[in-house]
């Protein structure tokens, strides 16, 4: 196993537990090492600081698995894999579905794991981690015996690390529905053609802990996907709920979750640009509004763009509001700092002629642990807020 040192000083912040070394902060010619090869890092001073993988096509050139004195042979990814199955275990007990492996979090950077019943769904988004699909896939088989393993490699994060995009079905038959429970609610599933590996699961947490503001109340979820804010809303006595997507795939799977749970009479999904709906919708005319968008800021560079998208589609539904209205609002860029998304929201009440007090601020369920010394892993940033 080759060796990467680091320039002076740069250690300290692999110190405090961070799994990424920029190539800018490595002395080695980075060109002399094999793409996806795994190397030792050590400081100036030649301390050993861990084991990961190199690539220098991305500026994250190395990923780092483990610490010093360790092999990240198959051993350490079976440990790995069974640890994070029994937290995920203790979290979400009587569910069947969750995100079983978070990447850096559960120290397998470049491994996402999700499980849907008895089907898991895998993305490799590095190529380090590309290059160990196969004894992943062998884990997994040997460990859980999934009915089926499906690879969704289809992140364009995989292009940055010079891979292509590709799904498809590794291992066994994929049902033509997947039905799975979230906090008692049953969801359909496409595991294939569905948007991320099926399901956004991130938002599970906040959408439980927000039934407490839907009692009597009629709901607008805005890019409302599979209509789970709706159906928790719908669950948490909301009187009815109203989603709306621009994908009409994504609407027919929102009226037939509503439909498997019940939900169908209080409820209603609208295929149209979301946008273009506010602008049509009366003022005053919501009790709660659910503002839940894809990632307006994808890097750094889009941020002042980002925040004028978030300022502009919050500022909208604070118009379709009745006072005393409730607006859940998210951010999943990682980008668009918790900060900036507060500044965003107060130019949103600001314009919209609305004071906001914010009632509750979270961030991604519990089976997306935040890695503390990696600022990177916590990226989801949801607010309640009254409008008066």
């Amino acid at each position: 196993m080759r060796t990467v040192t680091l320039h002076p000083g740069r250690e300290r912040r692999i110190l405090k537990g961070h799994r990424w070394v920029f190539g800018n902060e490595i002395a080695d010619p980075l060109q002399s090492f094999e793409p996806g090869s795994w190397v030792e890092v050590v400081s100036s001073r030649g301390a050993p600081l861990g084991i990961g993988y190199i690539n220098q096509s991305s500026l994250i050139a190395v990923r780092i698995f483990c610490a010093p004195g360790k092999k990240p042979d198959e051993n350490f990814f079976r440990q790995a894999l069974l640890d994070a199955a029994s937290f995920r275990q203790f979290l979400y007990p009587g569910d069947s579905a969750c995100r079983l492996v978070f990447g850096e979090s559960d120290g397998l950077p470049g491994l996402v794991v999700d499980r849907y019943e008895d089907v898991l769904v895998y993305q490799a988004t590095t190529l380090g981690m590309a290059k160990m699909e196969e004894m992943i896939r062998e884990l997994l088989f040997d460990l859980f015996k999934p009915s089926a393993i499906v690879f969704r490699n289809d992140s364009p994060s995989r292009a940055i690390e010079g891979l292509g995009l590709e799904k498809g079905v590794a291992s066994g038959k994929v049902a033509d529905q997947i039905q799975v429970q979230i906090d008692g609610l049953r969801y359909i599933v496409d595991v294939l053609g569905g948007q991320k590996t099926g399901m956004f699961l991130d938002q599970r947490d906040n959408r439980t802990g927000s039934k407490r503001w839907m009692t009597g109340r009629k709901v607008l979820d805005l890019f409302c996907y599979n209509g789970a804010w709706s159906l928790s809303a719908l669950a948490g006595g909301a009187v009815e709920a109203t989603g709306v997507d621009q994908s009409s795939d994504a609407v027919q799977q929102a009226s037939a979750n509503a439909e498997l749970n019940g939900f169908a009479d209080r409820s209603a999904f609208i295929s149209a640009n979301v946008f273009d709906y506010l602008k049509r919708v009366p003022r005053a005319s919501w009790d709660v509004i659910v503002v839940d968008p894809p990632a307006f800021a994808k890097t750094r560079s889009s941020i002042p763009e980002a925040k004028k998208g978030y300022t502009d589609i919050n500022r909208r539904a604070l118009l379709a509001l009745k006072p005393g209205g409730i607006l859940i609002t998210s951010s999943c860029s990682y980008h668009m700092s918790e900060g900036m998304f507060e500044d965003a929201l107060l130019s949103a009440g600001q314009a919209s002629g609305k004071s906001l007090r914010l009632l509750t601020a979270s961030g991604q369920a519990l089976d997306h642990p935040v890695l503390l010394a990696m600022p990177e892993t916590r990226y989801l940033k949801c607010f309640v807020v009254e409008a008066s």
